[in-house]
C-alpha cells in the first residue's frame, strides 16, 4: 500500500477518545497553576507559518476570509488563521497550531499574538487541518488526540490537492467524550454538506484555480461563501442591492404616509367647511324663527 493511500484511510479510522495523557497534559494541575498564579516567567513564542504549497495557502487563506465575513456582525467570535495555541501554563511546547480556528465568546478585539486557553478561559470551538503530504498523518493521528484533550469540539480536515485524504472534506464533533464522524445532510437542488452545529453553517467543497476549498453555505438564507474575491464582491453587490430595495420600500412608505396626511387634512379641512355650514344654516333657521311667530306670521 502506498503512504497516499494510507493517509486517505485514516479518515475512516478518525475516532479517538482524550487519553490519560492527553488529559494530564491538556490542562494544567492546580498544583502547578498556584506556584504560576503571581508569576509566569515563561514566553510563548509566536508562531510562524509557512504554506506548504500554493494549494495549502489558498485553502486557508479563503477559508479563513469566509468565515470572517459570515460573522462579521458579531463582536463576540474570534477567527484566527495560524494563531498558535497554549494550553498547559508554563509549558511552551504544549502548543497546536491550527490552520484555521473559531471561538465563540472571547471577543475579537485586540492584536493577539498567541492564544493562551488558561487566559482566554476556553479552548476553540472549531479548529480546521488543511492536509499536506508532511502534515496529513500527523493531523489525522496526534493532532486529533491532542483536540479531542483540550476540549475542542469540532475538527475538520480538507486535503486540497484532493489525493491525501479518502474524501476532501472531513468533519467530526465530540460524541461520549470522543470525536465520531459528522452525517452529511442532504440540500435540494444543492447536493449533500456536512453539518457544522459549533459554526450553525453547512460545508461542501470545490475547485477553485485547482485548489479544493471549503464553501461554507447558510442554511437559513441559503448564501454560499468560498472567501474569494469574486464571492465577496458579489456578497457586496447583494448586499447593497438589498439595503437599496429598502431604502426605496421606506421611502415608497413615506411618501404613502405624506399622502395619507395630505389626504386626512383634506378631509379635515372638508369637515371643518361642512361644519361651518351647518353652523350658518342653523344661525338662518334661528334668525328666521325669531321674525316669524308661533303662528308663523310676521310679528
Amino acid at each position: 500500500m502506498t503512504k497516499k493511500e494510507c493517509l486517505r484511510g485514516l479518515g475512516s479510522q478518525m475516532s479517538v477518545t482524550a487519553t490519560t495523557t492527553t488529559k494530564r497534559t491538556a490542562v494544567a494541575s492546580s498544583a502547578f497553576d498556584s506556584k504560576l498564579r503571581e508569576r509566569d516567567d515563561v514566553e510563548y513564542p509566536e508562531g510562524h507559518w509557512i504554506a506548504q504549497s500554493v494549494w495549502h495557502g489558498d485553502a486557508v487563506r479563503l477559508a479563513t476570509d469566509a468565515l470572517r465575513n459570515h460573522f462579521r456582525d458579531r463582536e463576540d467570535v474570534l477567527v484566527a488563521m495560524e494563531l498558535v495555541v497554549y494550553y498547559k501554563r508554563g509549558d511552551k511546547k504544549a502548543r497546536l497550531q491550527p490552520d484555521v480556528q473559531v471561538v465563540f465568546g472571547v471577543g475579537r478585539g485586540g492584536n493577539r499574538s498567541t492564544y493562551r486557553i488558561w487566559e482566554e478561559g476556553k479552548a476553540p470551538d472549531f479548529v480546521l487541518e488543511v492536509a499536506s503530504p508532511s502534515t496529513a498523518e500527523n493531523d489525522a493521528r496526534h493532532k486529533a488526540i491532542e483536540y479531542a484533550g483540550i476540549g475542542v469540539r469540532e475538527y475538520w480536515r480538507l486535503d486540497p490537492e484532493g489525493s491525501l485524504m479518502r474524501t476532501a472534506l472531513e468533519g467530526y464533533s465530540v460524541k461520549s467524550g470522543r470525536y465520531g464522524p459528522l452525517e452529511f445532510v442532504e440540500r435540494p437542488g444543492r447536493g449533500k454538506y456536512l453539518r457544522s452545529r459549533v459554526l450553525g453553517l453547512d460545508l461542501r467543497t470545490q475547485r477553485s484555480n485547482g485548489a479544493t476549498v471549503v464553501v461554507f453555505a447558510d442554511p437559513l438564507t441559503g448564501e454560499e461563501s468560498d472567501g474569494s474575491i469574486e464571492e465577496a464582491e458579489r456578497v457586496r453587490q447583494i448586499a447593497e442591492q438589498r439595503a437599496s430595495a429598502a431604502e426605496n420600500r421606506a421611502a415608497a412608505a413615506q411618501e404613502r404616509a405624506e399622502v395619507a396626511e395630505e389626504r386626512a387634512a383634506a378631509a379635515e379641512e372638508r369637515a371643518r367647511i361642512a361644519e361651518e355650514r351647518l353652523r350658518e344654516l342653523s344661525e338662518r333657521l334661528r334668525s328666521r324663527a325669531r321674525r316669524t311667530g308661533p303662528q308663523g306670521l310676521d310679528s
